[in-house]
């Protein structure tokens, strides 16, 4: 015999009451047709929990991707030359001088902007252009600099941004930076 019915057994015998055997007559039947979760329920926990469980990873996925390779693309910016000179240049004096360039963007990808960075002789001068450059597309532009304030132009530091994904801010690609230090006079 099992223990439940020995336990049953024990307890009709030693209790007289017929009120009381059955009530626990009713206890003992309960814990016997007691179900498992019906098997809809168990489906839909599962399902929420597998969605739930793949919202976690496509989101440390996506991190994990950005991290690793933020500018994977190649832009293919450059600085145009005509008649085999870079056209890049600074022109005036004092606060009235400014930086010449044109930039021509690759076959690739859409820019949504550029960050440049002019390294002077006294301190760096830092600016955003937010002019979107679409493929295979050139920008000319004309940088206001104060030579007072930022000294003789040393290095001339051009950085493509683009959209990583369509929701999120555009990223920097310091990969594809243009450098250089070579800054002739208009």
């Amino acid at each position: 015999m099992t223990f439940i019915k020995l336990t049953k057994t024990f307890i009709y015998k030693n209790i007289n009451t017929d009120n009381m055997r059955g009530k626990l007559k009713k206890m003992f039947m309960l814990k016997r047709s007691k179900k498992g979760i019906s098997p809809l329920l168990a489906t839909v926990i599962l399902l929420v929990f597998a969605v739930g469980l793949g919202i976690v990873v496509m989101n440390w996925g996506r991190a994990h991707v950005e991290a690793a390779s933020k500018c994977a693309v190649d832009t293919g910016l450059s600085i145009v030359n005509l008649n085999n000179i870079p056209e890049i240049c600074y022109a005036g004096k004092g606060e009235k001088g400014y930086v010449h360039f044109i930039v021509e963007n690759g076959p690739s990808v859409d820019l949504e902007g550029l960050q440049l960075r002019i390294i002077g002789t006294k301190n760096v001068y830092n600016l955003e252009i937010k002019e979107n450059i679409p493929k295979g597309n050139s920008l000319l532009k004309d940088i206001p600099y104060n030579f007072d304030g930022f000294g003789d132009i040393r290095q001339i530091k051009i950085t493509p941004k683009i959209m990583l994904y369509p929701e999120e801010k555009p990223i920097l690609c310091p990969e594809q930076a243009l450098v250089t230090g070579e800054i002739r006079s208009c």
